[in-house]
This record gives structure tokens, C-alpha cells and sequence, in this order.
């Protein structure tokens, strides 16, 4: 099962690429913050929001850091008092070559996942997909990740200005 951590990193991940794109718009265009989303629909960005491009870029950074490319490492072996290298090194030399070729290592997070971590992501990223598809429910999609990534922002960076201002007024 996919870790919070996992989930919130990625959730802040997809929420920021949308919230930046929306704002863009807005502040382009002048316009109110729903007219913006709205705006959005007509972007290339929102297009590939559709596609799944912001998940496919996650996962193929993902499986690009397959702890099984790094079997006969000679990093596997070598002195050294990283912690980080520390735990790779455990990991490469007490796991099978089946279990290191289903293990992945999400840098930002630094956290460890499998392949079904990764179906677990592929399956949000076709839900997300679902919801896109609907105009009507592609508009309160793309609202609430902006709401929620103006809370997060709200708790993370309580000084920083928020371009939407999504959470204060219904515009």
C-alpha cells in the first residue's frame, strides 16, 4: 500500500502543476478564477492533465530509480558514512534480485515502493482521468485541487501570496 508521505508528495505535485497553470491564466488573462479554470480547459497543459502526463512523468522517474539497475553496483560494497548510500546498500545486498527489481526509490520523499505502490498510482491516475473526461465534474476537479493546494500552501507557507484566493472567494 502506498505511504502517505507518497501520497501527499504526489497530491502536492499534481495540485501546484494545476494551481500554476490556473494562475497563469488568470493573471494573463485578468479574468476571475473561475473564468481561469475554465480558461484552462483550452490549455495544452490541461490536455495532457488528460493524458495522465503529470502521473506517466512520476512513474517513469519512479521506475527509472529500480533498485535492480543497481545489482552489480560497485557502489553496493564501497566505505562509506551516507546514510542514504547506508540504506541502499542494505537494501541491494539483503534483497533478492526478484524483490530488487520490483523496488523503487522515490528521491524526493526518499521512500521505498513496489510495483503494486506503482499499479496503486496508475489507478488514481485513471480515476483522475474519469472525472476530467466530464466537463462538469472536470470543473470541480480541477477547483478542488487548487483549493486544496491553497491549503497546503496556507499551512506550509502562511505568508505567501495565493493568486486564486480560491479558498476565501467564490468568484
Amino acid at each position: 500500500m502506498l505511504s502517505n508521505k507518497i501520497k501527499e508528495h504526489l497530491n502536492e505535485y499534481i495540485s501546484r502543476e494545476v494551481y500554476v497553470q490556473v494562475s497563469v491564466a488568470k493573471g494573463k488573462n485578468k479574468i476571475t478564477t473561475n473564468a481561469a479554470i475554465s480558461k484552462y480547459f483550452e490549455s495544452n497543459h490541461f490536455a495532457g492533465l488528460v493524458e495522465g502526463k503529470p502521473y506517466n512523468t512520476f512513474l517513469d522517474d519512479l521506475k527509472d530509480k529500480c533498485l535492480g539497475k543497481l545489482a552489480n553496483s560497485p557502489m553496493k560494497n564501497s566505505k562509506t558514512d551516507d546514510e542514504i548510500i547506508i540504506e541502499l546498500q542494505s537494501k541491494l545486498n539483503n534483497l533478492k534480485i526478484e524483490e530488487l527489481n520490483d523496488t523503487y526509490w522515490e528521491v524526493e520523499t526518499g521512500e521505498y515502493v513496489t510495483g503494486a505502490d506503482i499499479k496503486e498510482i496508475e489507478l488514481e491516475r485513471d480515476t483522475l482521468i474519469r472525472f476530467l473526461t466530464s466537463k462538469d465534474e472536470a470543473y470541480d476537479t480541477i477547483s478542488t485541487l487548487c483549493k486544496n493546494y491553497e491549503k497546503l500552501c496556507k499551512e506550509k507557507y502562511p505568508e505567501a501570496p495565493l493568486p486564486l484566493e480560491i479558498l476565501e472567494n467564490k468568484k
